[in-house]
C-alpha cells in the first residue's frame, strides 16, 4: 500500500469516527477519547505537506511531533485503566488481554513522534524509495510493533520525515487494527 494510502486512510478513519464516538464520554474517557482525536486531525493536517502537495515547514512538524508526544507512552497507556471500556469508547477488551503488545505500539509512537521532532531539520524526501533505502531494503518487519525499539533514536532522525511520518501512520494503523472496535 503506498504512502498516501495509508495515511489518507488513516486520516479518514480517525477524523470520522473520532466525531461521532465523543457522543457521551465523560471524564477519563472523554480524555482519552480528545487525545485521540487531537492526534488524527494533526495527522490530517500535516498529511498533505508530508506527501509534498505544500511547501515543507520544519515549525509544522515540531508543532506535530508535540501533539503526538503528549498524547503518547505513558501519557497514553494512563487514560486505559482495566476495564475502560465502556460506550461510547471503541476500545477492544485486547488492549487489557494484550496489555504488553499495546503498551509496545504507545511506546513506538511515543519514540517516532521524539524521531519526527528531532529530524524535523531533515526534510521530505523526494522519492519514498530513498528513505526506504536508508534503512535496508525492508523496513516492514519494523513497523507497527515493539521492534521499533531496538533502532537508535540516532538511526531514525537520520530519516526524512516523510519516512517517519509513514512509520508513524503504520504504529496507529497497527494499533487501531487490532485493539479499536468498528463502530
Amino acid at each position: 500500500m503506498s504512502l498516501k494510502m495509508i495515511t489518507l486512510a488513516t486520516c479518514v478513519a480517525v477524523i470520522a469516527t473520532s466525531a461521532l464516538a465523543h457522543k457521551g464520554a465523560t471524564g477519563m474517557l472523554l480524555e482519552r477519547m480528545n487525545g485521540m482525536l487531537a492526534m488524527g486531525k494533526a495527522t490530517k493536517e500535516i498529511s498533505p505537506m508530508m506527501r509534498g502537495q505544500q511547501d515543507y515547514d520544519a515549525a509544522r512538524t515540531t508543532a506535530y511531533a508535540a501533539v503526538l508526544k503528549t498524547h503518547s507512552g505513558e501519557a497514553m497507556l494512563n487514560l486505559f485503566p482495566e476495564g475502560m471500556n465502556m460506550k461510547p469508547s471503541v476500545a477492544k477488551e485486547e488492549i487489557w488481554s494484550n496489555w504488553e503488545e499495546f503498551a509496545a505500539l504507545a511506546d513506538d509512537l511515543e519514540i517516532y513522534a521524539e524521531a519526527l521532532d528531532m529530524a524535523a531539520g531533515n526534510g521530505i524526501s523526494e522519492m519514498a524509495s530513498d528513505a526506504a533505502s536508508m534503512m535496508g531494503d525492508d523496513t516492514s518487519g519494523m513497523m507497527g510493533n515493539a521492534e521499533v525499539t531496538a533502532l537508535s533514536l540516532d538511526a531514525l532522525t537520520a530519516l526524512p520525515v516523510n519516512m517517519l511520518f509513514a512509520q508513524t501512520a503504520q504504529v496507529c494503523s497497527a494499533c487501531h487494527s487490532k485493539f479499536r472496535a468498528d463502530e
